[in-house]
Parts: C-alpha cells; structure tokens; sequence
C-alpha cells in the first residue's frame, strides 16, 4: 500500500483516490484508508487528520473493527 496513515484507525492501508492540480502541480490529494474506510484530503487542518492531535474520540481500533456498527453496506 502506500505507507500513509491513516488518521482514524492508524493502519498504513491507505490509498490515493484523487488529487487537485492547479497549473500542473499537485495541489491537494485525496486519502482513502481500506481498512475502516475513511477518507481526507491532505489539505485539511491538523484537528481533522493530524495523528496526536485529532481527538481520540473519533479513533477505531483497526484490529477490532467488528465492535462497531455498520452504517452503511455496499
């Protein structure tokens, strides 16, 4: 994978789905972890997406992802 990690469950499972460029450059890129599924843009403040930082409140525990419920299915 990419060695990116993941700011929800801090698994190093993460992909890049999209990225913004603006004459040429890369100007933002778009995350999307396979393991708990979440997605950010690198762009975003460090409360959001910063590991350390992000409010552990918002963290899942990668080896233990069937604790918690489903809200969507695909």
């Amino acid at each position: 994978m990419s060695g990116t990690i993941c700011p929800r469950c801090s698994s190093s499972d993460a992909v890049s789905d999209c990225q913004g460029m603006e004459d040429g450059t890369v100007i933002w890129t778009i995350y999307r972890c396979v393991v708990c599924c979440f997605s950010w843009r690198d762009s975003e403040p460090p409360s959001a997406i910063g590991l350390g930082v992000r409010s552990a409140a918002f963290a899942v525990d990668a080896a233990n992802l069937d604790h918690y419920p489903k809200i969507l299915q695909q």
